[in-house]
């Protein structure tokens, strides 16, 4: 897939399961260094994705340009979808891309479970992180994971 493409910048965004023809697309894929201590690497991400049957690694497309990576899991023990990892490259970030990815996002979890909550967590300097969120309808829930907010949306449709 084409990192570079500018015209990707007006396609819409799509989730695509990472897979042999896509996996080193989303490995070089690199947030601002000023970014770099808020998330794990992506080639971390895809080797937990391996020995975690639970996580669902997905790139974030624009037409055949992969700008972004996200990860989430199911935690059956509180029926809610988490978000372990999200990220924008930063040549793409300023656009919207990270808005479009997330919502991909939530409307995928939606339309498989749409009573499932989803939840997502922050360092607590990453305010661009929060108004994102906040934003998609993720309220902070008071909860302190590892030193990261978490915030929680609710489920589309209760159980």
């Amino acid at each position: 897939m084409d990192r570079e493409n500018p015209a990707a910048t007006r396609l819409p965004v799509t989730l695509v399961p990472v897979t042999q023809a896509n996996w080193q697309d989303v490995i070089a894929l690199r947030v601002a260094d000023a970014q770099a201590d808020n998330l794990a690497s992506n080639l971390y991400s895809l080797a937990e994705a391996y020995v975690e049957p639970a996580c669902r690694p997905r790139a974030i497309v624009a037409g055949q340009t992969v700008m972004g990576f996200v990860m989430y899991e199911y935690l059956a023990w509180c029926d809610t979808y988490n978000i372990p990892r999200y990220m924008i490259d930063y040549r793409w970030q300023g656009r919207g891309y990270g808005r479009a990815g997330l919502a991909a996002l939530v409307a995928e979890v939606d339309a498989s479970d749409p009573a499932a909550a989803l939840t997502i967590s922050l360092l607590p300097t990453n305010d661009g992180a929060r108004r994102l969120y906040a934003g998609l309808g993720f309220v902070e829930t008071g909860d302190v994971h590892h030193g990261e907010i978490v915030m929680r949306r609710a489920a589309a449709t209760p159980r």
